[in-house]
Parts: C-alpha cells; structure tokens; sequence
C-alpha cells in the first residue's frame, strides 16, 4: 500500500513538471515569437503600401503589378498592366515569373481589405528570390473607385 501511494505521488509530480515544462515553453514562444515554432517567414518584410504609393509606381512604369486573384476576377477586370498569378495556382506560373528579375519592385494585389491572397502569394515570391516585394492593400477594389486605369477601361 505504501508503495502505490509513493507511485501516485511520483506520477503527480512528473505530470505537474512536463506540465510546467510545456507552459514554459508556450510562453517563451507566445512571448518572443521565438523558440519552437520559429521559422524563416518570421524575418520576411513586405512593404504594404497606399493608393498614392501604388498609382506612383505605376505611372512610372518603376513596378510590375501582379494580380493574385483566379483567373476569372482577373478576366472580368485588372489594373493597367497587371499581370495575373493565382494564388491557388502559383507554382503553375513558375516559368511567367522566370521572366521577371529578381531587382524589379513588384506590387501585389488582390480584390482589397478583405482579401488576403495578396499577402500570401507576396510572401511567395518573396521565398523564390524576389525581394522588393510591396503589397498593395486597397487592391481591385480602391483602383477601381478612384477611376485610375483598368482592363477593360472603366
């Protein structure tokens, strides 16, 4: 009988530590967006950049407007020039990026606030080599508003 209560005990305690042990852990992580799950993503820097950034880059031909949306959105209607690379189908598209060099300043962009394939297909390109990746957050949705150029013309 004395030996089941040590045993109890003992199991008590090596659950109360790998409990402990685990809390740490989560919380240094939770903490310092450091530790278990840290990975490479963490040091990506994407510009998220405004309507006056963005129709600047554009008038001045100094950025390649990419659009992250399916193919359909992209056909009903784009910005001027843009070029159309889904999301869902990014590594399909490998070889319409390879034309591309890895120095040119490319905006992406989607349908606007709500939609997030612009961050993610950014985040993309930014892992295959390019790094002056800029995200524009208005997308679709603002450029059209504002009557700024369009295919097909607003």
């Amino acid at each position: 009988m004395k030996i089941l209560i040590i045993n109890i005990r003992i199991l008590r305690e090596i659950v109360i530590l790998v409990t402990l042990s685990f809390l740490a852990g989560f919380s240094y992580t939770f903490v310092t967006k450091k530790g278990f799950f840290s990975n490479k993503e963490d040091n990506r820097i994407l510009e998220i950049i405004n309507l006056e950034k963005a129709k600047e880059l554009h008038f001045s031909k100094k950025a390649i407007f990419i659009d992250s949306r399916h193919e359909f959105e992209y056909n009903m209607g784009h910005i001027e020039d843009a070029i159309n690379i889904p999301l869902s189908r990014f590594n399909e598209y490998k070889n319409k990026l390879e034309e591309i060099p890895k120095s040119n300043i490319l905006v992406v962009y989607c349908d606007g606030t709500e939609c997030n394939s612009s961050f993610e297909l950014g985040a993309k390109l930014f892992d295959s080599g390019y790094k002056n990746v800029r995200i524009f957050y208005g997308g679709w949705e603002e450029w059209k508003k504002n009557k700024l150029p369009t295919i097909p013309k607003n």
